[in-house]
């Protein structure tokens, strides 16, 4: 009975996106579609997966852009990295946005085992986690942007010491970010600092202690092939907390 609720729900669900997007369509907005390849993916400090993978996202936008609604996946090559994440973010001026993201990495869970709905701590079963960000870009000759999120629910929890009961963390992330140098042909170097900790516990989301987790460079610029113009990175990356790094360089095809 619960199980045939959960996929009436679930079909519901699906019926009122496609009608909603419907709606959205007639009102003016755009779909988009983009796709890309990575040797590796980093996020946020983390080497998600160190193999090569694929990741694809597909967006509607409303006619004035400034609310996006989007959906998210990667995978790597050899198999043991899948996620599915989705979003919505809303931009007040050129210079401020918020968001809200659910991060579904369920990578080493089998698919027979997975639950995408589940937002428990049971990491058998899910790897869902919610943040809420926003950021803020700064004018001026060197545009520093400031960025700060929120982990509200999922996996963000951890054994408490004292108390042996499972604690959620409530883990801020804080990053900045800012342009340090523009090349002849449109190449760009911007450089990154980002940390994170628990306002309720030691432990959070990224590490053991409150701590700069994610320290790097982007290097951009666009290669031509074939009379087409593709955007390439390559991003560097070092984590203080967990000490490891990584290099990843991806090309968008479209």
């Amino acid at each position: 009975m619960k199980k045939s609720i959960k996929t009436l729900g679930m079909t519901t669900a699906l019926l009122s996106c496609c009608l909603s997007a419907q709606v959205m369509a007639e009102a003016g907005g755009e779909f988009d579609l983009s796709f890309g390849i990575k040797t590796n993916h980093l996020w946020h400090g983390f080497i998600v997966t160190d193999g090569v993978m694929t990741a694809g996202a597909l967006e509607y936008k409303t006619a004035d852009k400034n609310t996006t609604f989007g959906l998210w996946a990667g995978g790597s090559f050899n198999g043991e990295y899948k996620e599915f994440t989705y979003y919505a973010s809303h931009k007040f001026s050129d210079n401020f946005f918020v968001e809200i993201v659910n991060h579904g990495n369920h990578s080493g869970i089998a698919d027979d085992e997975v639950d995408i709905f589940n937002y428990s701590s049971d990491d058998s079963k899910t790897g869902n986690f919610t943040d809420i960000g926003m950021g803020y870009t700064f004018a001026g000759d060197t545009p520093v942007s400031l960025y700060y999120a929120i982990i509200i629910q999922g996996v963000d929890k951890h054994i408490d010491d004292s108390s042996g009961e499972l604690e959620r963390s409530y883990t801020n992330y804080i990053e900045v970010s800012a342009p340090v140098w523009h090349g002849k042909n449109g190449e760009t170097v911007n450089a990154f600092v980002g940390g994170a900790f628990s306002p309720v516990h030691k432990r959070n989301f990224y590490s053991d202690n409150a701590n700069i987790n994610n320290v790097g460079f982007t290097f951009s610029k666009k290669i031509n092939l074939l009379n087409t113009s593709f955007p390439v990175s390559a991003t560097a990356m070092w984590n203080p907390a967990l000490n490891h790094g990584a290099l990843q360089v991806a090309v968008e095809l479209f």
